[in-house]
């Protein structure tokens, strides 16, 4: 279970629903676009509910991860519904630049470091050049 935390209101949904709304959110803010989500949750009585929220580029959402429970509520439709909508932004899956390997080592320093070297090989060949 997860809690989704929105303008001062807290929805505990299931994992996969918490990751495809924040997914979502992240591709309509990337397409500085905005959409109305009825989200699949549980009432504080532990009953089924749906809570709609407005996500737009400016939405803060933040996802986090609930006490373990019995009641993990998941639903498949509402899961592909919102990570097809995201595709249609041209995003087929979401960035998650804090676990992507492949995005290790490209911060601004290392930039800076194969800039300076690729300045220093050009210079170096100048100077063969010019002998």
């Amino acid at each position: 279970m997860k809690h989704i935390r929105y303008d001062n209101t807290t929805i505990l949904t299931g994992d996969d629903i918490a990751d495809a709304v924040i997914e979502y959110a992240a591709a309509l803010a990337g397409g500085d676009r905005a959409d109305t989500v009825a989200v699949p949750a549980i009432a504080p009585d532990g009953t089924r509910t749906t809570t709609k929220i407005l996500i737009g580029p400016t939405s803060e959402v933040v996802v986090e991860d609930a006490d373990d429970d019995q009641l993990e509520d998941e639903d498949d439709d509402f899961v592909e519904r919102l990570r097809a909508a995201a595709r249609t932004f041209g995003h087929s899956e979401p960035i998650h630049a804090n676990t992507r390997s492949d995005l290790k080592g490209l911060g601004s320093s290392d930039a800076d470091d194969r800039a300076d070297a690729e300045t220093s090989r050009t210079d170096d060949s100048e100077d063969s050049a010019a002998s």
